[in-house]
């Protein structure tokens, strides 16, 4: 997501998480300009990301194999959200996931043939 619209980004809007180890993903904002509590010297409130609209950091919230997961992501990780970019990334992930498993198996078949090679 482009920096200028960090400061439009609003509770409980949705965003796309894009991963090539999780997937795509559809992700709510579930905070923005996130505080924290400091005890310490004199009980505060601190912004250790700092402003949402100035840093793009805000926490979501996903579900990735039935698990709900929250994390504290800066929105240049991001996409804005519209169902034809949702599509067209899972479209091209799905895609890439058939053709890395067809490179799985075209790399266990050659190690395979190695393997029986090496003990003749």
């Amino acid at each position: 997501m482009k920096s200028k619209d960090w400061k439009y980004v609003k509770l409980h809007q949705w965003i796309i998480y894009a991963s090539e180890y999780y997937g795509v993903l559809k992700a709510e904002v579930i905070e923005i300009d996130i505080k924290i509590a400091v005890d310490l010297p004199t009980f505060h409130y601190d912004y250790p990301y700092g402003l949402t609209a100035e840093k793009g950091t805000v926490k979501i919230r996903y579900v990735l194999d039935d698990v709900t997961h929250e994390i504290i992501e800066n929105l240049a990780h991001a996409v804005k959200y519209s169902e034809k970019s949702y599509r067209e990334l899972l479209a091209a992930y799905n895609m890439w996931q058939t053709y890395l498993s067809t490179a799985n198996s075209y790399k266990e078949e050659f190690n395979r043939v190695l393997q029986t090679l090496k003990e003749e």
